[in-house]
């Protein structure tokens, strides 16, 4: 063979290698990373405010307070599934997402949460039980008018009682929703969040108008209401997204840019005691990542 037809075949040679790598690497683009998520995705988010991300400046039409800020419209944008549905709804109890229409701000009797769910539901996310046990109830009969005042709240049986009452009927409630959750929706992966950490160890007059003693018991009563949706979540053998752990550090009485919830004051336009933009973001991020985590179980 000439020198000619030996350069030919290389070159000849040299095109097919090109085109079959061409060919794999295109091939391997459309192969889904196990951690990436999933365009089929049909999600439904549930929830009462800590969902709806509700802002001073505006509730929506329907009276519920969802914003673009609030972290399912986060995971939304990330995540960019096929079918989403935003049914949270500021002031939701259990009852609401099961049983009874709720009436939002509007005057307007909203469909039942539940009603979102569907046996083609593959990814629900939920923050419910705050309003169920009246949490902010609790924490407002230590609040005091005064800076450096010590209500004692920790100290007074009733308050002690009040608070011990409230969380009686959580689990069982949780317990019931997330059995009804499985069974209309049995393809979805759930993942249920905490209820954070809204106030830490010490007090911040006006923010959290607490001694540090007071600040206390309200943590550590938060960290009881937690514990309870913990163990509810093991028992139905869903996602429990721990949002209190994460907040340590983030609570009210922080600077601004670092606190995840705004206090009794609010200094943004989010609403007093409830999660504020910075907390939205870090909460969507805590939801990836264990969305992410499920990911890659399916894959193995």
């Amino acid at each position: 063979m000439s020198g000619q037809g030996r350069t030919t075949t290389r070159r000849r040679g040299l095109r097919q290698w090109l085109l079959l790598t061409v060919v794999l690497l295109v091939a391997l683009a459309a192969i889904p990373a196990a951690s990436s998520p999933r365009s089929s995705e049909h999600y439904v988010a549930l929830g009462d405010s800590r969902a709806a991300g509700p802002s001073t400046l505006r509730f929506l039409n329907d009276g519920c307070g969802r914003t673009a800020a609030s972290y399912p419209r986060l995971i939304e944008e990330w995540l960019q599934p096929e079918f989403f549905n935003f049914a949270a709804c500021s002031g939701a109890r259990v009852e609401h997402i099961l049983d009874n229409p709720q009436e939002s701000r509007s005057g307007d009797a909203r469909p039942l949460q539940v009603d979102a769910v569907t046996d083609e539901t593959t990814l629900i996310t939920i923050s419910i039980g705050g309003n169920d046990v009246r949490w902010y109830d609790i924490a407002r009969a230590c609040f005091t008018k005064e800076e450096g005042a010590d209500r004692e709240c920790r100290n007074d049986p009733e308050t002690r009682l009040a608070a011990m009452e409230s969380l009686r009927p959580l689990r069982p409630r949780l317990d019931r929703l997330l059995g009804t959750l499985q069974e209309r929706a049995p393809k979805a992966k759930i993942f249920l969040a905490s209820h954070g950490g809204t106030v830490g160890d010490h007090g911040c007059f006006p923010v959290v108008p607490t001694s540090d003693e007071d600040a206390q018991f309200i943590a550590e009563y938060q960290d009881t209401m937690n514990e309870i949706i913990r163990a509810a979540a093991r028992y139905a053998g869903v996602t429990y997204v721990d949002l209190a752990k994460a907040s340590v550090g983030h609570d009210a009485c922080q600077p601004q840019g670092v606190k995840w919830y705004e206090g009794n004051v609010t200094t943004s336009t989010s609403l007093t005691m409830h999660p504020n933009n910075t907390g939205n973001r870090a909460f969507a991020k805590l939801f990836e990542d264990e969305i992410k985590r499920e990911f890659r179980k399916r894959v193995r």
